[in-house]
């Protein structure tokens, strides 16, 4: 089984939401002895959104069907997948851009979905889970926007069947204790792994 890591922790060693993708990473080598790890650090990549004139090259691209050029590297990277870690922090109710800009890389027709005659969407990728990661400074409640937009486009466009979501909250508020939130947060996302039915 082949993991994708999308690390979108942008604070490096610093970042809380790292550590709680280490402690996932940790949990499901135990989980699927046969797993091999892939990461993607985001802050690494030249990441740059679509304008006209990169858009209109992706075009005549997609029309050739010539998606071994290097502008679709992301979107085989994640088809290939079996299993996509996604850790991004809890950012203005939604996520980091250089997040959405991956997103908008891996959305590639004919490559990762196809549209059905009727002009449904359907995945054309391995990835049978994604869990998504995140911490945030306050409470999430109802405003999680992040993880409703990756469940949308991964689940309803590219066709993951199982969308998987764990985090800590409040980390910042005032008096909080941040190590046993991060702690309490590690030891049920270990929990959630280990229930998983395959």
């Amino acid at each position: 089984m082949h993991l994708l890591f999308v690390n979108c922790c942008i604070r490096g060693e610093e970042s809380r939401t790292l550590r709680l993708c280490r402690a996932a990473l940790e949990e499901l080598k135990k989980k699927y002895q046969d797993l091999t790890v892939e990461e993607l650090c985001l802050d690494e990549e030249d990441l740059r959104p679509l304008n006209n004139a990169r858009l209109a090259a992706r075009h005549a691209l997609e029309k050739e069907r010539a998606f071994s050029d290097p502008m679709f590297r992301y979107a085989r990277q994640f088809a290939a997948a079996d299993m996509v870690l996604m850790g991004a922090p809890y950012w203005e109710f939604q996520f980091p851009a250089m997040l959405r800009c991956y997103l908008e890389h891996i959305s590639v027709g004919d490559l990762t979905f196809h549209y059905t005659e009727e002009g449904y969407p359907v995945g054309l990728g391995k990835v049978q889970r994604l869990l998504y990661v995140t911490t945030a400074g306050g409470p999430i409640q109802g405003r999680n926007c992040g993880f409703d937009y990756v469940k949308t486009l991964c689940g309803d466009m590219l066709g993951v069947p199982q969308m998987d979501f764990a985090a800590a909250e409040n980390l910042d508020v005032w008096g909080a204790d941040v190590e046993g939130i991060l702690t309490q947060a590690e030891q049920a996302l270990r929990q959630q792994i280990r229930g998983w039915q395959d």
